[in-house]
């Protein structure tokens, strides 16, 4: 059977964080409408799900918003009703995203008996003035005490997210922060550099001079520290701001970066199946505006903004793409499944290839065909793409 995923977007949050860009709200004043929700979301989760029974449902992911403040049982009623519809694998992997404030982390016994195997927590910093300043609410030891209590609910099933390059902060404080946080480690972390992306407040600070972030070259310093300290305890850096013990990667995002088919619901969800009716690649996302989007599910069935086809020339960039943001890199069997048969060979720029194997940056394994960025090719893979790819 075909492998399958299902992204659930929650869009609420009690705070807005300043850097963040991903579709959200605040809880509304008189709360959250949460069986409204969970019925629009289930009405959009039977629709969507309905034309791909053949497949099975390798994973289930949770994401925000805020899905943490989503109440225990209609995340159980997501879970049973994915079920009934796409049978889930035995070894299913069913992620939810948290925050760790009190009353989030007092949920988490909850949320696993509702079908939750795995947790993830947005830690970000341990710095409680950077914390403040970006609108979050919760401490840094806060952080690590919800990370020990989810070890101990989820064993071996629990990631947390860490950001480098906020104001003021220096090589030295990063690399104790890492050191700190790798003591309270399970088997999986993300490291992401602070972004600036438009429309948020920081993009806005930054713009008027309110924000000073770190050089470009004290933010490759961090990455690298990064790389050199979650190696050294035993993470392997498999993906370009995730590290794993070996056999611990996050099963859904590895559904994304080597091109398997799945369905978002939820606000803005996105989602890249192939429809079995014209078996064309599809691209759909959902509404933003979630009184919108929730009042298109009630009538309609779902809540999508736009369906487009994905021509052949875009899957095989998005291929190349998101495989070569994998340490493993892509092979030629993975992408002439996607190609219609065409090999990398002929695809890519394969004299820049050449060039870059020869200074370090990638690996050509011509025997199996193989792709892959070296550790430093994977710190600048973005550059890299955009000369090797048509």
């Amino acid at each position: 059977m075909v492998p399958f995923s299902l992204y659930v977007h929650w869009p609420y949050c009690t705070f807005l964080c300043r850097f963040c860009a991903f579709s959200k709200a605040r809880v509304p004043a008189k709360g959250v409408e949460h069986e409204r929700i969970t019925s629009a979301l289930l009405k959009e989760l039977r629709t969507s799900l309905a034309p791909h029974k053949d497949k099975v449902l390798q994973s289930i992911y949770f994401g925000g918003g805020t899905p943490s403040l989503a109440q225990p049982r209609n995340i159980a009623q997501i879970i049973e009703a994915a079920n009934s519809l796409v049978p889930l694998a035995s070894d299913a992997e069913i992620t939810l995203e948290s925050n760790p404030t009190s009353a989030e982390v007092g949920k988490m016994r909850d949320f696993k008996q509702a079908g939750v195997t795995r947790y993830s927590i947005g830690i970000q910093t341990l710095d409680d003035r950077t914390l403040a300043r970006m609108g979050r609410l919760h401490t840094g030891a806060e952080g690590l005490a919800a990370v020990d209590r989810a070890r101990a609910l989820f064993p071996g099933k629990v990631s947390f997210d860490m950001i480098f390059g906020f104001e003021g902060q220096t090589l030295d404080q990063w690399q104790k922060e890492l050191e700190t946080v790798l003591k309270h480690a399970d088997n999986h972390i993300s490291v992401y550099q602070l972004t600036v992306e438009p429309g948020t407040p920081l993009f806005r600070d930054r713009n008027a001079q309110r924000v000073v972030l770190p050089s470009g070259d004290l933010s490759a310093q961090m990455y690298e520290s990064a790389v050199e300290m979650c190696t050294a305890k035993g993470f392997r850096h498999y993906e370009v701001s995730n590290y794993a013990v070996p056999g611990s990667e996050s099963m859904h995002n590895m559904g994304y970066w080597q091109g398997r088919q799945w369905v978002g619901i939820g606000p803005s969800a996105h989602s890249r199946f192939i429809d079995p009716s014209s078996n064309q690649r599809i691209s759909s996302a959902r509404l933003p505006d979630i009184q919108r989007w929730a009042q298109h599910c009630e009538k309609f069935g779902h809540g999508t903004a736009k369906s487009t086809v994905i021509s052949d020339e875009d899957a095989k960039q998005e291929a190349v793409v998101f495989g070569l943001r994998m340490l493993d890199g892509i092979t030629d069997r993975r992408f002439a499944g996607i190609s219609g048969g065409q090999s990398l060979k002929d695809y890519l720029h394969m004299d820049r290839v050449q060039q870059y194997v020869d200074d370090g940056y990638l690996l050509w394994n011509s025997a199996d065909a193989k792709l892959a960025p070296t550790e430093r090719g994977l710190e600048v893979i973005d550059s890299i793409l955009i000369d090797i790819v048509p």
